[in-house]
């Protein structure tokens, strides 16, 4: 039962704190790069300045948005990581660090719903 734990544990850690942040990150810079490719192809006669100023903002919206992400959920990885492999490192201490951190990492999961809301307005001003 031990290898099957350590395969869900593996499969965890490469999956939701090094694949899906990877991830966030390769595709925050093919939309970024996919954008500014789409304003060149159409051409300086009909880039305006709210074009850009749009593009500026989806830039700085992926970014916050990998940036909240990263910060919500790499601590809880490096507590969960440090805890599965090495279980001498579980004290009472570390618990509650942990357990405070899955409150922190548990904020991800609203926290996008709330930076497209607020920064939303811009898009729909198109």
């Amino acid at each position: 039962m031990n290898a099957f734990n350590n395969i869900y544990v593996f499969s965890q850690i490469t999956l939701y704190y090094i694949a899906a942040p990877l991830s966030m990150i390769v595709f925050g810079i093919l939309t970024i790069s996919n954008a500014k490719k789409q304003m060149t192809r159409i051409g300086p006669e009909v880039i305006s300045g709210h074009g850009r100023r749009t593009e500026s903002q989806l830039t700085r919206m992926l970014l916050l948005q990998g940036t909240v992400h990263l910060v919500l959920t790499v601590p809880f990885g490096i507590i969960y990581s440090m805890n599965a492999f090495d279980p001498s490192t579980i004290t009472t201490h570390t618990q509650a660090i942990r357990y405070a951190m899955l409150m922190w990492q548990e904020c991800d999961y609203f926290s996008s719903f709330f930076l497209y809301i607020l920064s939303g307005s811009a898009y729909r001003k198109e």
